[in-house]
């Protein structure tokens, strides 16, 4: 299955929150995650040509959380492209996007989850178990959207260097991607 083919069981918020990102934005980050999440807890997650097993019980869908949107909001806010710092048990992936002709950010929740997703097409996924070498092979973006711990979401996008820049955080709690532990188990 593909990620495409997929239906979406992710709910966006009934209402913004305060200063927040569009509500079609949150919507595409949810969708693409739980889609993920959901393809990969039914044994139907295909990483570069490798099957990965199903999850033992089925690994919750993300839900948003405004607070954790203010946090990664101002680390977008900020327009420096590199992981924040003193995160209190927040994941976090990052995404930049820049064109000389401007950019925009509709559609950037779809793009950048995609985008982390990919890394698991380009590189593959050779361990359920975060290992060194998964880290090393840079998928650590996408076992971030699977890590099955993590139940929460929030994002930031911010336009910089004059419109032409995009920058995208997502937070999550609880964090992921800790060494010598399952993404999800199997």
């Amino acid at each position: 299955a593909t990620l495409a083919t997929t239906t979406s069981t992710s709910v966006a918020p009934t209402s913004q929150c305060t200063g927040g990102i569009p509500p079609s934005e949150v919507s595409g980050f949810l969708d693409v995650h739980n889609k993920l999440r959901t393809v990969i807890s039914t044994g139907n997650y295909v990483a570069k040509g490798k099957l990965m097993p199903a999850a033992k019980t089925p690994i919750a869908n993300l839900t948003w959380d405004c607070s954790i949107e203010a946090s990664a909001q101002a680390v977008a806010d900020t327009c420096v492209f590199e992981s924040s710092q003193d995160r209190d048990n927040l994941g976090e992936t990052l995404f930049s996007r820049s064109s000389s002709g401007g950019v925009s950010i509709v559609g950037m929740g779809v793009v950048a989850s995609e985008q982390w997703e990919s890394k698991f097409q380009q590189f593959g996924w050779s361990d359920v178990k975060f290992t060194m070498e998964v880290v090393t092979s840079g998928v650590g973006h996408a076992t971030q959207m699977a890590w099955a711990d993590s139940t929460q979401i929030g994002c930031g996008i911010k336009l910089c260097q004059s419109n032409t820049q995009v920058i995208v955080v997502c937070q999550y709690r609880n964090q992921g991607n800790f060494i010598d532990r399952n993404v999800y188990e199997p």
